[in-house]
């Protein structure tokens, strides 16, 4: 805004000071003139984002998932890959144990038990199970020289079999203990347990496809597949009564007993299953 002129002539020491009085008092000095713009960048991570600003898509909060002090909703597929979190090594360290248990297996697992190992062990018997199976009463068949049919109903057997016993029996005897008030029983502790339980069953499976019956040796051949699924019971139930055995006597003696003889019998069926479902074979019929 442009002050009044003054001409050379009469521009006397008064005249200046009212010129510059008048230039004071006629500028305007508004809001619009002395406003501070705030340009807000994507590179700016320091004070506060108005709220209701663009900035919040692409600078939102931690995480919930992240947030170690907040609780994971069952929901949520963060919730169950932490169950999950465990190497290819801790995996087949943990089978070993399994196969040889000679030391505890809880302490081997302190307070990392996981459901990838159980998941993956039922589901590579079901497989082996199958596979096994197959190739037994093939040879079966070739021996009593009649064509061999496929039935693919033993793999859905398999995985009723071992995914049921593997999840299902677990929470059934956990459920069980917690209404007997154990305080030292742990869901996912009796998963794991089962899952890596089942591990033997793969050699198992392996061994009762017994080759010797090319040479009509069938009798040997059964006592083999009694024999292997004889050993398999013994050493899973070896490793199921030496690290449950604690939990278990964690109730009354007389509940103890009652729920150790259960999980003994469990196991035992277990075995007779995989016996005379999937490898009682006969040369004359080829019946399973």
């Amino acid at each position: 805004m442009a002050g009044p002129t003054v001409s050379a002539g009469s521009a006397s020491r008064g005249d200046y000071d009212t010129l510059i009085d008048v230039d004071a008092e006629g500028v305007d000095l508004g809001e619009t003139d002395l406003e501070f713009h705030d340009f807000h960048t994507g590179d700016n991570v320091q004070g506060k984002i108005p709220a209701g600003g663009q900035s919040r898509l692409y600078e939102p909060p931690l995480s919930l998932e992240n947030d170690p002090n907040r609780p994971l909703s069952i929901w949520t597929i963060h919730f169950y890959a932490q169950f999950f979190n465990v190497e290819t090594s801790d995996v087949m360290q943990r089978c070993i144990y399994a196969l040889y248990p000679r030391v505890s297996f809880v302490d081997t697992v302190g307070d990392n038990p996981d459901l990838y190992g159980p998941f993956w062990i039922a589901s590579t018997v079901i497989l082996v199970l199958f596979f096994s199976s197959t190739l037994a009463g093939a040879i079966a068949s070739h021996v009593a020289g009649v064509r061999y049919e496929y039935n693919f109903g033993l793999l859905s057997a398999a995985a009723a079999l071992m995914y049921g016993y593997t999840f299902i029996v677990p929470i059934l005897l956990w459920g069980s203990l917690k209404w007997y008030r154990s305080e030292h029983a742990r869901l996912l502790e009796c998963v794991t347990l089962y899952g890596y339980a089942n591990t033997i069953w793969v050699p198992v499976a392996l061994v009762s496809i017994s080759p010797i019956e090319i040479f009509n040796f069938q009798t040997i051949a059964n006592v083999v597949r009694w024999a292997s699924a004889a050993v398999g019971f013994a050493i899973s139930t070896t490793f199921l009564v030496r690290n449950l055995y604690p939990v278990l006597n964690s109730t009354e003696a007389k509940t103890s007993r009652i729920l150790l003889i259960v999980v003994v019998l469990g196991h035992m069926a277990l075995a007779f299953v995989v016996k005379l479902v999937f490898f009682a074979y006969s040369i004359d019929d080829n019946s399973n």
